[in-house]
């Protein structure tokens, strides 16, 4: 056979006879490259011709064919090159490669045979006519198919022929030769003799060939019927026949008489040999080639790894700008320990080896995650559009947030990827895993990028990080060319727990990362309000129960920004329980070693009812109708001192307005909102509608000196009881700033 590398620059000279037919244009350096990938048969030569990946070429346009050893692809063009330059592993490889190629080609137009990315007509086929050498493991293989489809009416045949007349009684050797008891007159002979069945050299062939196509079937993912039901040879027996085919099928060959007996046994004995003269017209081309490989490669990498398609939702994968993504999924979020999921982009890039990224390729994977970050945030806007398009997003993707609703208005981390392929210099189809279970057949690059608009911010929406892997070729192709439902889904699982993992491990090596909850004195939702300048981007809250948080600060020299992470995390500590750096590790659950230093959970989940709150507030002689205010007639309430923001007003329901006598009651709040005025001390001050007012059934006594906190919750038991209310409400001390 001849060999030819995709996009590889050759001598016109050199592949004259190769390509004849195929691809005779040349540059003006009197060079020619072929953009195609697969078979065919060239009648010219007359031989099979493959066109083999650049995959296999390294970044220099050279075949690695072992440790630190390459050649020049013009040297094994032609037989005798491949013969001189190539060992017999490497040229058995190149055979059974060929084969594989195949596969994913003939995959490809099975599950899209409109597509223009395939060339085919009809390959090759036995019969008789002018003979020509193909000596390829994929030409035995098609022509072993081939037979078996075309001559089902030949196995039954010769079957019906082998086994009638096996049970019909020879009489004449049976009265000869065996006693017989008489029954009412009647002899019965209790020792029949049948026709002896001699050894069928013709179902010996059928078992070797049935046993050569199961063999195919098992290791190549072909579907071949076997519809004889003879015992075929087990793996193990298979492999100990492949050892010594040769003297057995050499016994046995003078055994057939008719023409296709004679042709299966050549067809079995050119599987082991893979030498067989195929008979075939000679006067047409036969083919199966993918000008556009790029295309399939894409194809099946999306199929091991990947979301069809037509199962993401209009403008996610396929955006609204015309740009497409090549593989897209959701998956669990590189910051939750289960539950809450994320996008994960794919870029396939079909390169030769070691070849490195071009801007362009980085600019446009991080536009993708652009569009996508832009499109989630559309689904979650409060307007029609937003409502249209939930309503028409499959599940899996609407229920995506990459900004949830908290306080710190940090966006998840969307993990981008590059995919290229490589090929050992000692190939092989399974690389398996190291001593610590890595898999080897996935390679992590060195090379990470990072987009940013501002440093030390990983959690915002213009941080956009990109790795890129290289993955073992010669497993993707077989995983997808043997087409197997479960064993694609299997590895899809598998491997897209390893992009999680890769990622993270260099996200911690980049990031120091810490999980932190508030202390009981704090408000978390406050805390971030006051702070949002020095923590946004920094901070993102990934967990069920939103009081827990994960700090993100990046690994610096520089000293004046050491200072500052150093400051901030000084800074926290003052509020929140901080678990050590060494202690949490991105995507695990704090929650347990966080509660161990002290943090009470406030609330076990965002579906939690928060507790409702009495606050009894000293008033300002300065207020507006204190009369309606102390009678229970009063609308509104503008407090007269500035609230602090780290508390939870929310949770506050009851107002007990107080002057220096007896509580008389308690008002339902409606609302509370923060409201400017014109003062130079407290310009912003808090706003309370009033509702219902509850009186108590008796005056309490209570007493709250100038010098305390402007806003206290007294005895929650007692108010509860006194304006005839079970609810066990909490005390919350200081939701306002002591007065100045």
């Amino acid at each position: 056979m001849y060999i030819i590398f995709e996009e590889h620059q050759y001598a016109a000279e050199d592949v004259k006879v190769a390509l004849h037919g195929i691809s005779e244009l040349q540059d003006i350096d009197h060079k020619v490259s072929v953009g195609y990938v697969g078979y065919y048969y060239e009648p010219a030569i007359p031989d099979c011709v493959f066109i083999l990946p650049k995959v296999l070429l390294n970044d220099k346009d050279q075949l690695v064919i072992g440790p630190n050893t390459t050649i020049d692809p013009k040297e094994i063009i032609t037989p005798e090159g491949q013969q001189k330059h190539l060992t017999q592993e490497y040229r058995k490889f190149l055979y059974e490669f060929a084969v594989w190629i195949y596969r994913t080609i003939a995959v490809y137009h099975q599950h899209k045979p409109d597509s223009q990315a395939i060339y085919y007509r009809r390959l090759p086929r036995s019969g008789k006519g002018m003979r020509h050498q193909a000596n390829t493991y994929l030409d035995i293989i098609l022509s072993l198919i081939q037979f078996n489809q075309e001559n089902q009416d030949f196995f039954l045949y010769t079957v019906k022929n082998i086994h009638s007349g096996h049970n019909k009684i020879n009489w004449t050797r049976t009265i000869s030769q065996s006693e017989a008891i008489l029954q009412n007159g009647t002899p019965v002979y209790l020792d029949p003799v049948n026709r002896k069945r001699q050894i069928n050299f013709d179902e010996e062939l059928f078992v070797i060939f049935f046993s050569i196509l199961d063999y195919v079937n098992r290791e190549y993912g072909f579907r071949t019927p076997i519809n004889m039901q003879y015992e075929l040879l087990t793996p193990s027996q298979f492999e100990t026949y492949r050892k010594g085919y040769e003297t057995r099928l050499k016994e046995i060959r003078y055994k057939y008489f008719s023409d296709k007996a004679v042709l299966l046994w050549e067809l079995c004995y050119a599987f082991f040999d893979n030498t067989y003269l195929l008979a075939v017209n000679t006067e047409n081309k036969e083919y199966l080639l993918a000008k556009k490989y790029n295309i399939i490669f894409e194809a099946m990498i999306d199929e091991l790894i990947g979301t069809s398609h037509d199962k993401i939702p209009p403008g996610l994968a396929d955006q609204d700008d015309g740009k497409q993504v090549d593989h897209m999924y959701t998956d669990l979020a590189l910051t939750s320990p289960q539950n809450r999921e994320v996008y994960y982009i794919g870029d396939s890039k079909y390169y030769k080896m070691s070849t490195a990224l071009g801007k362009p390729s980085v600019s446009k994977q991080y536009t993708y995650a652009r569009n996508v970050i832009q499109w989630n945030i559309d689904l979650w806007k409060d307007n029609e559009e937003g409502r249209q398009m939930k309503s028409e997003t499959d599940k899996r993707f609407k229920d995506i947030r990459l900004r949830p609703d908290s306080p710190n208005e940090g966006y998840d981390i969307i993990p981008n990827f590059f995919l290229s392929a490589f090929v050992d210099d000692q190939p092989t189809y399974d690389r398996g895993t190291d001593a610590e279970g890595n898999d080897l057949n996935v390679k992590p690059r060195e090379e990470t990028y990072i987009s940013t608009q501002f440093d030390n911010r990983l959690f915002d929406r213009d941080t956009l990080l990109l790795m890129y892997y290289d993955i073992n070729f010669l497993f993707v192709v077989r995983m997808y060319a043997r087409n197997k439902e479960s064993e694609k889904a299997q590895w899809k699982a598998h491997v897209r727990t390893i992009f999680r993992k890769k990622i993270q491990e260099v996200l911690a090596s980049k990031f120091q990362f810490y999980a932190f909850a508030p202390k009981p004195s704090t408000y978390a939702k406050g805390y971030m309000d006051k702070n949002l300048k020095k923590l946004i981007g920094k901070v993102f809250s990934p967990f069920a129960n939103e009081e827990v948080f994960v700090l993100a600060l990046e690994n610096t020299e520089n000293e004046q920004e050491r200072q500052e992470n150093e400051a901030l995390l000084s800074e926290l500590k003052k509020y929140f329980f901080i678990t050590e750096r060494e202690d949490y590790k991105l995507g695990q659950d704090p929650t347990q070693k966080l509660k161990k230093m002290g943090y009470t959970s406030g609330m076990k989940g965002p579906q939690q009812k928060k507790e409702e709150l009495i606050i009894v507030f000293s008033i300002d002689k300065k207020v507006n109708d204190l009369e309606a205010l102390m009678e229970g007639t009063a609308e509104e309430f503008l407090s007269g001192y500035k609230p602090n923001l780290m508390q939870d007003f929310s949770r506050i329901k009851y107002l007990a307005p107080f002057d220096n006598k007896p509580l008389l009651g308690a008002y339902k709040i409606e609302s509370i909102t923060l409201t400017n005025v014109t003062d130079n001390e407290n310009p912003v001050r808090l706003l309370f509608k009033l509702g219902n007012y509850y009186r108590f059934k008796q005056p309490i006594g209570y007493m709250l000196p100038r010098a305390a906190s402007a806003g206290h919750s007294r005895s929650p038991e007692d108010l509860a009881r006194l304006i005839g209310d079970n609810t066990p409400y909490q005390t919350f001390d200081f939701l306002f700033d002591k007065p100045n």
